[in-house]
């Protein structure tokens, strides 16, 4: 079932939710193919229990991550489970990450570049000392690999927001120094991140956080 994008009132709602998160959002501007490994590319992580960062449910699974220093997650499998929460992982640590934090997350959670420096630079404008306020704080419903090889990855996840609203966001990871990093947007990409949604596809890999 493809995505329906929800009535202009549900954009509005996704367009408004934090700056940090929108930003924390990468589109797959790759060519994506199909590698070796597809036949677990449906296959949901194992061991999943949860853990909270900044007021946001993520999970925590046999594929990774194995190590949150400093707020850092790191140690993914290289796999497609791995790979999925991976994305879903430092897509959410790097929209929510508070001040004293963001900066030893982007230098090991994103792949290098003109787009993860001006992720930075438009960063340093905005302040997050707290935790996500409960109605802007995602939770998640699933996700979908959408393209895989063993370097590149793109995977849309689905969130639910306190007012019933979902979206989803594209993004993208890479097989970068033996881990799985957050590809974010090319500078003046114009490919919309993310986009609110009606229903969910049925054919998505549950992974439902906690209410």
């Amino acid at each position: 079932m493809t995505p329906t994008v929800g009535d202009s009132a549900e954009r509005r709602r996704v367009r408004n939710r934090p700056v940090a998160w929108v930003l924390g959002s990468a589109v797959l501007g790759l060519a994506f193919g199909c590698g070796s490994d597809t036949s677990t590319v449906d296959a949901g992580p194992t061991g999943v229990r949860w853990t909270d960062y900044h007021g946001v449910a993520l999970p925590q699974t046999d594929q990774g991550p194995t190590s949150t220093d400093d707020g850092a997650a790191t140690g993914f499998a290289s796999n497609p489970p791995g790979a999925a929460v991976a994305a879903i992982t430092h897509t959410v640590r790097l929209s929510v990450a508070p001040d004293n934090q963001w900066a030893k997350i982007i230098a090991k959670e994103v792949v290098p570049g003109p787009a993860r420096d001006e992720w930075s630079v438009n960063r340093t404008q905005l302040s997050i000392t707290g935790p996500a306020a409960p109605e802007y704080a995602p939770r998640l419903l699933g996700y979908k690999i959408t393209g895989y090889t063993s370097q590149k990855t793109a995977v849309d996840i689905y969130t639910e927001y306190s007012d019933g609203s979902k979206a989803v966001n594209h993004t993208a990871v890479e097989w970068f120094l033996d881990d799985w990093r957050l590809r974010l947007p090319d500078p003046g990409s114009t490919a919309r991140p993310i986009d609110a949604i009606t229903e969910l596809p049925s054919d998505i890999v549950e992974l439902e956080a906690p209410r």
